[in-house]
């Protein structure tokens, strides 16, 4: 009966370094190309606010998102600027901020 347990723990050390080996080697690498997120504004979209909405969700991992703001409506900015307050890695701009936006971003 010991052995059976020393067996089992045994195998659980062994099950525990290597999730604990893998986690470490499967860090983000501090050397990727930078790459952006861009959501366009259009005071039309129906499905703006659940776009948002999803981005807000799924953005859990640090990335740049740029808003860039074609026709947005009073409500669509107002919405914009919150997400920019919560998210220091976003930016609400407007359409002819983009090509200045980018350069910047992707000159290193």
């Amino acid at each position: 009966m010991d052995r059976i347990i020393i067996a089992g723990a045994v195998i659980l050390l062994v099950i525990a370094v290597i999730e604990i080996v893998s986690i470490f080697f499967s860090l983000p690498y501090r050397h990727i190309p930078p790459y952006a997120s861009v959501m366009p504004v259009f005071a039309d979209d129906d499905n703006f606010v659940q776009r948002l909405e999803y981005v807000m969700q799924k953005g859990c991992g640090r990335r740049n998102i740029i808003i860039v703001d074609y026709s947005a409506t009073a409500e669509q900015s107002e919405l914009c600027r919150r997400f920019v307050c919560d998210n220091p890695d976003a930016v609400f701009i407007s359409h002819e901020q983009l090509t200045e936006n980018f350069r910047k971003f992707f000159t290193i």
